[in-house]
């Protein structure tokens, strides 16, 4: 791409959050001529369905020329169905994700069913415990828990869309996109962390035989959110695949 052209940005934050989980990240997105921080909350509002198809098709509307996609964990899923869509994406930034949540015979290193379903019922119960919840699950294995849990509490999902986040988690147990993110040939960067619980990085191995193209790199001593605990670490190495892929 020409020096020329801008290039675009959007971020797309993941379950149980919203999109103020990107602030103190944002500012230090300096490859982007512009970035939008999308709230998913409201793209589902807009097309009267949150399901992944629904949030994509809504979102096709919205993106520039040129633009890099930067999504995390669920938004992963609606950055690949997107990717299908959009001739306007350049590339995507997965941090944390995967094209399949769910551990099956050929796929692991995600989450089990059950563990999905016991989030879905807590949430039904207790929407306010269970998404704190899933703060802590965000946190684990960050050599402060305590702090990066109120580091994220502020950006929580309010409990008014506990059934959007319903919806989501019905997504996280269906969605199957290997077949898709495989046939994918934009540039590609997965940032894993090292002590992610939800997605572990041992996924690399299968992520690179679904499509061997991609970059795969991996944060030490962080959990699930590393752009939240590590962020110039996350900004370098985004940094470097732009530079080397688009610029």
């Amino acid at each position: 791409m020409s020096n020329q052209e801008e290039l675009n940005c959007v971020l797309l934050h993941g379950w149980g959050v919203n999109k103020s989980i990107w602030n103190g990240f944002v500012d230090r997105l300096h490859s982007f001529d512009h970035v939008d921080v999308v709230c998913l909350y409201t793209v589902a509002k807009d097309a009267k369905a949150a399901d992944v198809d629904a949030l994509a098709s809504r979102l096709k509307e919205m993106i520039k020329d040129n633009t890099v996609i930067i999504a995390w964990s669920f938004g992963g899923l609606v950055a690949t169905r997107l990717a299908g869509q959009c001739d306007n994406i350049k590339a995507i930034v997965y941090i944390a994700s995967s094209p399949c949540f769910i551990n099956k015979t050929d796929w692991n290193n995600v989450l089990d069913k059950r563990s999905i379903l016991d989030l879905q019922r807590n949430l039904l119960r207790d929407p306010e415990k269970t998404i704190e919840y899933f703060a802590g699950l965000i946190a684990h294995g960050e050599k402060n828990v305590k702090n990066l849990i109120a580091t994220i509490k502020p950006s929580l999902a309010n409990e008014v869309y506990s059934p959007t986040l319903s919806s989501w988690l019905n997504e996280l147990l269906e969605q199957d996109q290997r077949k898709e993110f495989a046939v994918l040939d934009m540039p590609i960067q997965y940032v894993f962390a090292e002590h992610d619980a939800l997605i572990r990085p041992d996924i690399i191995e299968q992520l690179k035989q679904a499509n061997p193209k991609i970059e795969c790199v991996i944060i030490n001593d962080s959990g699930h959110a590393p752009f939240i605990a590590k962020p110039q670490e996350t900004i370098n190495l985004i940094d470097g695949f732009i530079s080397a892929q688009l610029r």
